[in-house]
């Protein structure tokens, strides 16, 4: 809050609720790309409150259908400028806070760590998303992350539609739309995980975008309450909410509606351990972890962060060595705790060093290499992969045109009564082929990967997901656009080098030929080109592990096909064309000219998309075999830390529990046997 809005006015508790129905209605929407984010945004609510440590409370104590009966016990007080005096009845949604008056869907979550501040955006975001979902004249939530916003000379928007990009798929264009056309609803969250010199330049940062034309009419943020206060400049929003410590009664009854009566009395003999469970999830974790705690030796320890570091350790290993049913491994197969410890301890440090909450496998990128082995089995293994997906390309490739010239090999005249001989005449031909267009393709592939990382070395692997070939997705404008240019370009080039042709003292008839040869190139060119913009996709929500790399895979060989039809053309169809016009023409020096420029074409498709994936796989090779950083499945390994409720999982992305453990496992150190483990 800014200016006369810094004073308290009134206080009124606020419950909080978990409120989604158990299967989502169907859109009222028509627009694609905005059902498309709803059902993205639905997905992780839904999974995020699922996976809640509160949640795994009442399952783990068998109470998971009592639910309303246990109802999570902060409370909040509500801060705005209004002079009047309101009264809120008891158990008031915060979505009703939100859509006050006096706070005009503008308003800051306050709150010490571990108070509730993300469970309570996600509270409004499970309201919000619903009324989206059945009403198209409302926003959209998107829940985003302030801790990346680390550039100072980003604008605001700029990052927002990065980070739509990043976690949704949306394109900068769609999102630069949508926020013009007021259809976004910004939840902010982290603007304490910041650097603490960046912090307050972000806060002036949003409250510059409220004044744009692209800032939106409502707006949430969440930040913790002492690093807030520090700030000269306050967010120009109406309302805030300071989560409240638990009180003595609260504790109590909420551990009394979990039958954990014991928990409560050895706490209130203990003031400052008391004092440390007064936030939701340092209460939870106590509950999750009080078999395991030694109270005598906790009670100890001298200072808050000693505390706390012992109670998330002590969780830490109860969650790294408790049995579980994994989903993911074989009885006997799973990961041992060192191994998890040693495996999480990477990826948080990782987080942190990048200042992220989310994990996404597909964008692992070299950075994360951090030391000179890594860098260089990296580079080792780059050319190689490179080399191995080039080789199976070429491979294909061969044998179609192995099958498309059959007719014009002699020998296959002189067998054609035997059918076994036809049989081992085409498998001792095709064998040659495959075995010739492996070598070239490793060859060449190795060459072309050693070359591009020595010239242009990559800070940045991004894998090539936006290409989606549905005629439901089809965008006819896109496809004339792109195939007026492609009829332009063969037209230019036609009249172009037909009258250098002819100046050049040729024929007119070779003239018109190279002319129509150079035309028939640009049409078909347009038309692959024009197909391929316009089944690009808008936005691309990644709704499993290793999302990306699945789809860029499918792409190149979306690419590959495009490519090798257009090959195939200029290979097989001009040369006739060429010596239909100009007899004297060579049809077997078209056909050469033909390929090498289809080939040219067909590489220059799938180059980037095939430089992006060798780069992803050099670098989990090289993170697998150097210091052992993550394991070659790490999907399955995510997923079973998800199970043992160390991480959550969104469709393809991933984090910690809270953001508390993701900063004790970053504490610890990497080498094996130590740390938690011990």
């Amino acid at each position: 809050m800014s200016g006369d809005r810094n004073r308290i006015d009134q206080s009124h508790t606020v419950n909080h609720y978990y409120g989604l129905p158990e299967t989502q209605p169907a859109p009222t929407r028509t627009d694609r790309n905005e059902k498309t984010l709803i059902n993205a945004v639905w997905t992780e609510v839904d999974d995020r409150l699922r996976q809640s440590l509160h949640n795994a409370i009442l399952i783990r104590l068998d109470m998971a259908e009592q639910r309303s009966q246990v109802s999570r016990p902060w409370d909040s007080e509500l801060r705005t400028a209004d002079q009047k005096a309101k009264t809120l009845a008891p158990s008031t949604p915060i979505a009703e806070v939100f859509d006050r008056r006096d706070v005009g869907g503008k308003l800051l979550v306050l709150g010490n760590p571990g108070a509730g501040k993300t469970t309570t955006m996600l509270d409004l975001a499970a309201t919000l998303v619903q009324r989206a979902n059945s009403d198209p004249d409302e926003p959209i939530p998107v829940m985003v992350n302030l801790s990346s916003w680390q550039n100072p000379k980003q604008s605001f928007t700029d990052w927002l539609l990065n980070e739509l990009k990043l976690k949704y798929g949306v394109s900068p264009k769609l999102g630069q739309t949508w926020l013009s056309e007021k259809k976004l609803l910004p939840l902010l969250d982290g603007l304490d995980e910041l650097p603490p010199a960046r912090q307050e330049p972000v806060v002036q940062g949003i409250n510059a975008w409220l004044q744009s034309d692209t800032g939106a009419p409502r707006l949430l943020v969440c930040s913790r309450l002492e690093e807030y206060e520090l700030y000269a400049s306050k967010l120009d929003l109406n309302g805030a909410i300071f989560l409240s410590p638990l009180t003595d009664e609260q504790l109590n009854s909420y551990l009394v509606s979990l039958k954990m009566t014991h928990l409560w009395e050895t706490l209130q003999h203990d003031n400052d351990l008391l004092a440390l469970v007064r936030t939701p999830l340092l209460l939870s974790v106590s509950i999750l972890t009080n078999d395991d705690l030694e109270v005598a030796q906790w009670g100890r320890l001298q200072t808050t962060q000693e505390r706390l570091d012992y109670l998330l350790d002590a969780y830490i290993v109860r969650r790294l060595h408790e049995p579980v049913k994994s989903k993911e491994y074989p009885p006997g197969k799973q990961p041992t705790a060192q191994q998890t410890r040693r495996w999480l301890v990477w990826l948080a440090k990782q987080l942190q060093a990048q200042s992220e909450d989310e994990f996404l496998i597909e964008k692992m990128q070299p950075a994360m290499l951090s030391n000179q082995q890594q860098v260089l089995l990296y580079r080792i293994f780059f050319s190689p992969s490179l080399g191995l997906l080039w080789a199976g390309l070429f491979v294909m490739a061969g044998i179609f045109v192995l099958l498309a010239e059959m007719s014009n090999i002699k020998e296959f005249s002189a067998f054609r009564y035997s059918w076994l001989s036809i049989i081992l005449l085409n498998f001792k031909i095709g064998l040659i082929i495959s075995l010739q267009s492996l070598l070239m393709g490793l060859v060449f592939g190795a060459f072309v990967g050693i070359i591009s990382d020595m010239l242009n070395p990559a800070k940045i692997v991004d894998l090539v997901e936006s290409i989606d070939v549905n005629p439901l997705k089809f965008r006819i404008k896109d496809f004339l656009k792109r195939m007026k240019w492609g009829l332009i370009f063969g037209i230019l080039m036609s009249l172009f080098l037909g009258t250098s042709s002819i100046l050049l003292g040729n024929k007119l008839r070779y003239s018109i030929s190279y002319g129509f040869y150079i035309l028939s190139i640009g049409v078909v060119s347009g038309i692959l080109s024009g197909v391929i913009l316009a089944s690009k996709s808008e936005i691309n929500c990644r709704i499993k592990p290793n999302h990306g790399v699945f789809v860029s895979l499918k792409n190149l060989a979306i690419l590959f096909a495009f490519g090798y039809i257009f090959l195939i053309f200029i290979r097989f169809y001009l040369p006739y064309s060429a010596q239909f016009l100009a007899s004297s023409i060579s049809r077997d020096m078209v056909r050469t000219r033909a390929s090498l420029m289809g080939i040219f074409i067909l590489f220059s498709l799938i180059y980037d998309n095939s430089l992006a994936l060798s780069r992803h796989l050099a670098i989990r090779c090289a993170l697998y075999i150097s210091n052992n950083s993550i394991p070659w499945n790490y999907a399955r390994f995510l997923n079973h830390c998800t199970d043992r409720l160390l991480l959550q999982r969104v469709g393809g992305r991933y984090r910690f529990i809270h953001r508390l453990v993701q900063e004790r496992f970053a504490a610890m150190p990497l080498e094996r046997g130590r740390g938690v483990d011990g």
